[in-house]
């Protein structure tokens, strides 16, 4: 039984899935939370058994000294408190996104990598059972050789109205860039997963609801590097049918040269192989934790990837392959035109 010890920086909302994951997750205990939110702070120490609370990051890792920090802070704070950490020789996962500009992301990956330290970005999508199903399907063969499309429709509708996003994310509403950065990244990381690197993208985005910042619509095509296509139809102001519209966030369909498998909103998947009926694909996922426990499984990941010194998925390299295709988004969306991708230096470049 392995016993790492680790501390965690935020207490807001999306940190209750990080903390309930930790506690399940035998061999990690976390020993202390910071958080400048005291009363916060308080509250997730006593609902989780966590020791100690701290208002000062820095003073935490003196003290406590972990083997690793989760950093579940605004992306504005994750460049200083990552160096605080590197500077002491501390692994970090970090939640997206990872910085506000992709200056700032590339810098974090920089100093995480000349500090010698095993960084992890906290990108939860591909990690859900649906995706990682899908992937063993198409890894087997079960829709043919060759990938054909990729094609998903989000419906959160929690973006309409004058109070829109009050409930849950306020900070949503000022966001100058909404969708692409703060829901779409997650269907780029997957997409990538699922079909290998990206060429190319055409992307045109909209503004619904005029009480906030950023965009909270957008159409994007994808094409990828081994000829398969991928359409991504994201929406936050419209509904979903499904009453739990936030287990899968949408629907999914994959086809290949052999069939087609499909996703629906409460996490069903079927798969029709050409000349044959449709036929349901029997796999474990359950409704604990955020979109079928995926905090859970990418905390294991990033857990097993200490204990072994195994890669992790969403290391910082990778991840910034990923904000590349984001910030191409924008530029197409931005120039109404197609806008190419370039490896360069093991990362995708983006070429007028």
């Amino acid at each position: 039984m392995h016993d790492i010890k680790g501390v965690v920086v935020g207490a807001g909302y999306f940190s209750q899935f990080h903390y309930d994951a930790w506690n399940r997750i035998g061999g990690v205990r976390i020993k202390a939370i910071c958080d400048l939110d005291q009363e916060k702070a308080r509250e997730a120490a006593d609902m989780w058994n966590i020791p100690r609370v701290y208002k000062n990051a820095g003073e935490m890792l003196e003290k406590e000294k972990p083997d690793f920090v989760d950093i579940i802070t605004p992306p504005s704070t994750h460049l200083q408190l990552t160096k605080l950490a590197a500077d002491l020789n501390i692994a970090v996962i970090c939640q997206k996104p990872l910085a506000p500009t992709f200056e700032e992301a590339e810098s974090i990956v920089d100093y995480t990598r000349k500090a010698g330290i095993r960084f992890m970005v906290h990108e939860n999508w591909r990690f859900q059972p649906w995706y990682r199903q899908i992937k063993r399907m198409i890894d087997a063969g079960e829709i043919g050789e060759h990938l054909h499309t990729l094609y998903s429709r989000m419906r959160t509708g929690d973006g309409w109205g004058k109070d829109a996003y009050l409930d849950r994310q306020p900070y949503f509403r000022t966001m100058p860039r909404l969708l692409i950065y703060e829901t779409g990244i997650h269907f780029i990381d997957t997409y990538r997963y699922l079909a290998g690197e990206v060429d190319s993208v055409y992307a045109r985005l909209k503004q619904f609801n005029k009480e906030i910042k950023g965009e909270d619509a957008g159409i994007v095509q994808f094409n990828f590097s081994s000829g398969a296509m991928g359409l991504y139809d994201g929406n936050r102001y419209n509904e979903s049918i499904y009453a739990d519209n936030r287990y899968t966030f949408g629907e999914v369909t994959v086809e290949g040269n052999g069939g087609t498998l499909r996703l629906d909103g409460k996490g069903n998947l079927s798969i029709q192989k050409l000349g044959e009926p449709v036929k349901p694909v029997e796999y474990e996922h359950h409704r604990k934790g955020f979109a079928g426990d995926s905090v859970y499984f990418t905390q294991m990941h990033f857990l097993n990837g200490l204990i072994n010194d195994s890669p992790f998925e969403t290391n910082g390299p990778n991840y910034l392959r990923s904000l590349n295709i984001q910030e191409a988004i924008y530029k197409s969306a931005e120039k109404n035109s197609v806008v190419r991708m370039k490896t360069v230096k093991s990362r995708n470049k983006i070429v007028d």
